[in-house]
């Protein structure tokens, strides 16, 4: 295709991707696609309904595009597997990194990456934002944690390659993140502006090990992230605007021919600190080809804005931005989004149901599950005393109480092996925490499931309020095993790595002593 055929705003147009808020093209698609020309869509969970819906959407955005412009688009979305996927059913749900990490199956995370390809590409999503490549380095992630493989760089390397090479063979193209690596922050970018300090011998050991194997693996995306690196950066700009970075590390250096995508515009580290739409000026300027801006229309419109006015102004070379067009066109017709855009409903249905998916799906799920210690052997889970105690699942906010009780962990334990059941607030205070440790009497068993208890201190009360007056405890780790490093005095914890109904399902399994664990903790703890 030639790109010299295209006006400006077109152009620009191919370098946004952006979000809205609905499950069907609404005026905010339809004004980023008939006035502004965006040629690529950011999917969220508020977008995602039945398969059915889901597939009617792709498919709208895709006739839409091609009409405007005769272009279709990147049509993207977070499915990394795990707590962070915009779809949470069928063969498209699958552990998240953490988990794989335990499970440790040679070739677990090309097929993973094969059969989410599969069915995203039938459902007419043909980007996947993954996989991360942080290395999680930091106890105290408050983004990353279990969204990434581990705490070994050349691990993270191998599973996140393999799951690459995987979902790139489905013709769907995989942005791996967060370049150059967010693995060991305490800050959250969607709140603050992280910095990372460390020298290059360190940096090319852990942080961008897994990006320089996954370039040479043939990776066609990277996302930026919104973090300092001194050491990479003499002028304090986080790495989606740095020149240093995107230009001369990425581009140069490391040889990457893809396309840099940057992570979320409207982020507080950039918003707060640059300004959405002169940060999106300085991230072309860096070297990135797309710019996401994923919810606000009026701040989408701004950037467009002043994207455009800046190459008027001679301020970003319109050569600066064909370099991007042509890279982000290539890539379309690389991965064949050009002559077949469109999904296939009947495809997508019988990938999403596949038996043969869900069961590996599952298959990973309970080989993951590990148990790091049992000392008094508590399990088999045994006895007509069992109090079980668990956070709700988070994942469930907005659904009645009634149906959260039906997936909450500790209502799983009651239904399999009887007992009493609470479901206590991520924090529970003192009142809740008495009236529940009073139902622990010693000669009862008491499964108790964590989450993220390392920031939320009224677990932790809990537990220690428990085990003065009973040794038979089980801590169940529902998500991050850094849970651990808080959990002291407690004979039996085992971990899940995530709160879904596969890691629930598998969990109980091993508390009856059906399948035994064989995971292994990621991270070194101990």
């Amino acid at each position: 295709m030639d790109i010299k055929k295209l006006s400006l705003d077109e152009k620009i147009g191919q370098m946004i991707m952006a979000g809205f808020p609905s499950k069907y093209f609404d005026d905010h698609f339809m004004r980023l696609v008939r006035e502004y020309n965006v040629g690529n869509i950011d999917l969220f969970g508020r977008n995602i309904g039945s398969i059915r819906e889901t597939v009617s959407l792709t498919h709208d955005i895709q006739e839409n595009m091609i009409e405007n412009m005769g272009i279709p688009a990147f049509i993207g979305m977070d499915q990394e597997g795990g707590m962070v996927s915009r779809i949470k059913e069928g063969a498209a749900f699958f552990p998240g990194n953490m988990a794989f990490g335990a499970a440790n199956i040679k070739g677990g995370t090309f097929e993973e990456g094969r059969i989410i390809g599969e069915v995203l590409r039938n459902m007419g999503i043909n980007l996947d934002i993954a996989p991360v490549l942080d290395v999680n380095c930091n106890p105290e992630n408050p983004i990353i944690g279990t969204r990434s493989y581990g705490d070994n760089p050349l691990k993270v390397a191998s599973l996140g390659v393999d799951f690459i090479k995987g979902i790139q063979s489905r013709n769907v193209l995989s942005a791996a993140k967060h370049f150059p690596g967010h693995g060991d922050t305490s800050a959250d970018t969607h709140l603050s502006m992280p910095y990372i300090s460390y020298g290059m011998d360190r940096l090319n050991k852990v942080e961008l090990y897994p990006f320089r194997k996954a370039v040479n693996a043939g990776v066609d995306g990277i996302m930026t992230a919104h973090i300092v690196y001194t050491a990479l950066e003499d002028k304090g700009l986080p790495a989606t605007l740095s020149y240093n970075i995107l230009t001369r590390l990425l581009r140069e250096e490391m040889n990457f021919k893809g396309i840099i995508i940057t992570d979320c515009m409207e982020m507080d580290a950039i918003a707060r600190n640059y300004g959405i739409e002169k940060a999106s000026v300085m991230a072309v300027k860096a070297g990135a080809d797309m710019i996401c801006i994923s919810h606000h229309l009026d701040v989408q419109i701004k950037s467009i804005d002043a994207i455009k006015n800046a190459v008027l102004k001679g301020d970003i070379a319109e050569d600066r931005i064909d370099d991007s067009v042509q890279r982000i066109v290539d890539m379309k017709n690389k991965y064949n989004i050009l002559k077949n855009p469109f999904p296939d409903i009947k495809k997508a249905e019988a990938s999403l149901e596949n038996s043969v998916y869900l069961n590996f799906s599952r298959e990973i799920s309970q080989k993951s599950i590990t148990l790091v210690k049992d000392d008094n052997n508590l399990i088999p889970l045994k006895g007509d005393g069992i109090v079980s105690i668990a956070p709700e699942p988070l994942s469930l906010t907005g659904v009645e109480d009634e149906e959260k009780r039906k997936y909450a962990f500790s209502y799983a334990v009651k239904e399999k092996f009887g007992g009493k059941a609470f479901i206590i607030p991520l924090n529970p205070e003192m009142d809740l925490i008495q009236k529940i440790s009073a139902e622990c009497k010693d000669d009862f068993r008491v499964v108790i499931g964590t989450y993220n208890a390392n920031s939320n201190p009224g677990q932790l009360e809990l537990i220690d309020k428990i085990k003065k007056c009973n040794k038979n405890v089980i801590a169940v780790i529902l998500r991050s095993p850094y849970d651990l490093l808080s959990i002291h005095g407690i004979s039996t914890c085992v971990c899940t790595y995530e709160y879904t109904p596969n890691s629930v399902s598998s969990v109980l399994k091993v508390l009856d002593g059906e399948i035994k664990p064989s995971g292994n903790l990621p991270i070194n703890i101990f």
